[in-house]
């Protein structure tokens, strides 16, 4: 059986659906869930591409999920131990899903998750418990963690990056720090067995499938005592925009949304311990600016509606009129949903980990 699907056609979600399902956990390995909703593979690629927008990119994009599923629907399901809610099938985008899903873009610029960081290494240092450390950075952006660590914290040579996109890798050499396009799962063992002491994911897990085998190799990569700096989407915003019209947490993109108890699990199964646990809180404007935007681009997957025929209109100047006034319109029709949203501090974009490896005796 499956859960309801919030089809881009046919309306908002005004509830999960809360179908039994028996999948197992990839954090706790609990195997009793609920079906929180289905999305198939048409309301995927929509999701990425327009359809009306280029159709031939859509249907390559249709095709290439349907190939990663390796069927044409997936299901959202929560864990009903830890809470973690996770795409069965649990696969994540590879590089020609996001070569189809997504134009290059410019990387967001300082971020939250990064100064908690930067203040939890500064305060490490205080205590003299990292001195000279080295660091890996998986999924480094154009570098703009790093360029405030390195070499204000520790030597540049002392740093070691992953990242996909060709800019980023450029951006970050370019500020002389070696940067790899390798994924962590095969970094190759005998050079940097047992070498950090501090590795930091920033928006990166929630998109990672093979779980044991990341944190598996983390393990190998890590010294005794390292510390792990994780951020993801906050799992309560992430629900919020579910069940406000705003955008779906989309599979294969997002496959995991992670909570604190999740995180636990996954911790204690391969010998890190949660430090500490925080949820990032934004403003009101903040706030309410991303709602109103994630509510249009919500809007215009649904070839009915004002905004997606705002989308096809060709000329710029006059697209990005129609869509301010499009924004205005959305906004106006979700009060209620305002008025809660501006006050819940709580609902920030991002939640961050400070987890730490047992010290082996």
């Amino acid at each position: 059986m499956q859960g309801v699907s919030p089809g881009t056609d046919k309306g908002e979600m005004e509830k999960y659906s809360l179908i039994p399902k028996a999948s197992r956990c990839p954090t706790c390995l609990g195997e009793c869930g609920h079906v929180l909703y289905t999305v198939d593979s048409e309301q995927a690629a929509q999701h990425y591409v327009l359809r009306e927008l280029d159709p031939e990119r859509n249907l390559a994009l249709k095709a290439h999920i349907e190939h990663l599923w390796g069927q044409r629907s997936c299901d959202i399901v929560r864990c009903a131990n830890c809470g973690f809610c996770f795409a069965d099938p649990y696969v994540g985008g590879d590089a020609p899903f996001y070569d189809l899903a997504h134009d290059p873009s410019s990387y967001p610029g300082w971020k939250w998750e990064f100064g908690r960081t930067l203040n939890a290494l500064v305060e490490l240092r205080a205590e003299g418990k990292l001195r000279d450390f080295l660091l890996l950075e998986i999924g480094a952006g154009d570098g703009a963690f790093i360029k405030r660590i390195a070499p204000a914290l520790t030597p540049k040579q002392n740093v070691l990056c992953t990242e996909y996109s060709a800019y980023g890798i450029d951006a970050v050499q370019e500020y002389g720090v070696d940067c790899r396009s390798q994924d962590v799962r095969v970094f190759p063992p005998e050079e940097y067995a047992g070498r950090f002491g501090v590795i930091c994911m920033f928006q990166v897990l929630e998109h990672l499938d093979r779980l044991d085998e990341l944190f598996n190799r983390l393990n190998f990569l890590s010294t005794n005592g390292a510390h792990l700096f994780i951020a993801v989407p906050n799992e309560r915003r992430v629900e919020f925009n579910e069940l406000h019209g705003s955008l779906l947490d989309m599979p294969p993109n997002h496959i995991g949304r992670w909570n604190r108890e999740s995180f636990k699990f996954i911790a204690q199964r391969h010998g890190w311990g949660v430090v500490k646990h925080e949820v990032e809180v934004e403003s009101p404007k903040r706030r309410l600016a991303k709602h109103v935007i994630y509510r249009y681009v919500r809007k215009r997957q649904d070839r009915h509606t004002l905004a997606n025929r705002v989308e096809r209109v060709r000329w710029p100047l006059a697209r990005r009129i129609l869509k301010a006034s499009a924004v205005g319109l959305y906004a106006s029709g979700s009060l209620p949903e305002i008025y809660t949203l501006l006050k819940a501090p709580m609902l920030g974009d991002s939640q961050w980990v400070h987890l730490q490896k047992h010290v082996a005796r």
